[in-house]
């Protein structure tokens, strides 16, 4: 295990260790988060970050696990 996923801040609590199970654990719970408020962002703020109702659609149907690719490797 690295240091770097040892040194990882995961409540207000303090530094704990992720495993590497935990790592992917946490990271399908911020894909979800995060697709949840892009669904919530009305047409016009879609429109300001240059994203498409029907891109917003196709994101959500994806499985939790289903990462972009971009966040993949992210430490």
């Amino acid at each position: 295990m690295s240091s770097t996923s040892l040194v990882r801040v995961v409540t207000g609590h303090g530094i704990i260790p992720r495993t590497h199970w935990l790592e992917r654990l946490l990271t399908i719970f911020d894909v979800r988060r995060t697709r949840i408020d892009l669904a919530r962002l009305t047409d016009a703020q879609l429109q300001d970050i240059g994203v498409t109702r029907a891109q917003v659609e196709q994101e959500l149907a994806r499985a939790a696990w289903d990462i972009p690719a971009g966040w993949k490797g992210r430490r």
